[in-house]
């Protein structure tokens, strides 16, 4: 018994060692490890390429976006640029509005025609010579006769020299964005010189040939302002109607319904 039990552990010993003497290899079949280990690896490898695409293009979607911001950011700026220029404008204009003016000697009606057309000729005349000179096509020109025109209401506060020079910017750019800006602004200053029928033209040009204008709000309301100076209630209840009815959330719109409830 006992030496049965003894040849049984011998054999099993010797098993053992010749199991642990087996290549790895030999481990279910010839070569299936390897096989499994080059598929890991290349699996592994596509991985790590396409983790290097995904990455490459985040930062390029990240640098877009950077891009992107720092334009949005740029239109900003200039966009509050111009709204704080036109608000400042807004604001001189209604100072001259609200000072009281010396009653002015009363022109005639041929006068008064006079000084129009005068005004239209200047604007002719600075148009022509802008032609022949083949600069009324410059994009820099027209901004400069612009802002000339605008300065010389903010900055130098020559009321009547603003007049003519919005005239002629009307006359020489008639395609610009900035028209309907220079209509309404020759009216306001027309207005503040108790011009009514003249400044009641530019508005009314706002108004019917420039719906889209931000400024026609502000002319509708002026052109109640102006039948109420001329004692025309009904021509005014209408405009200031008007207002309420189509800008109802606007500043205009808050004056117009003063002015209604104060007729």
């Amino acid at each position: 018994m006992t030496y049965r039990l003894a040849a049984i552990l011998m054999a099993a010993v010797l098993s053992t060692a010749c199991l642990a003497q087996a290549p790895v290899s030999s481990v279910g079949g010839s070569g299936s490890v390897n096989d499994r280990l080059a598929e890991l690896e290349r699996a592994f490898s596509a991985k790590s390429q396409a983790q290097i695409a995904q990455h490459q293009q985040v930062t390029s979607l990240q640098r877009e976006v950077s891009e992107l911001r720092g334009m949005l950011e740029e239109q900003n700026h200039r966009l509050e640029q111009v709204i704080d220029r036109q608000r400042d404008v807004l604001l001189k204009l209604q100072d001259m509005a609200d000072q009281p003016s010396s009653p002015a000697p009363s022109a005639s009606p041929a006068a008064e025609s006079n000084t129009s057309n005068k005004v239209k000729d200047d604007g002719n005349e600075q148009a022509s010579k802008g032609d022949s000179n083949g600069s009324t096509t410059s994009y820099g020109n027209e901004q400069t006769a612009y802002d000339n025109a605008v300065n010389l209401v903010l900055q130098d506060k020559d009321y009547d020299a603003a007049i003519p020079a919005f005239a002629r910017f009307i006359t020489q750019y008639p395609q610009s964005s900035y028209v309907p800006n220079s209509h309404y602004w020759l009216g306001q200053l027309l207005f503040s010189q108790k011009r009514f029928d003249q400044a009641k033209s530019q508005f009314s040009r706002v108004v019917e040939a420039y719906p889209q204008s931000n400024k026609r709000s502000d002319s509708l309301l002026k052109l109640g302002l102006i039948a109420q100076e001329q004692k025309d209630n009904a021509q005014a209840r209408q405009y200031l109607e008007q207002v309420v009815s189509e800008y109802g959330n606007s500043a205009a719109a808050k004056l117009a319904q003063k002015s209604l409830e104060e007729m």
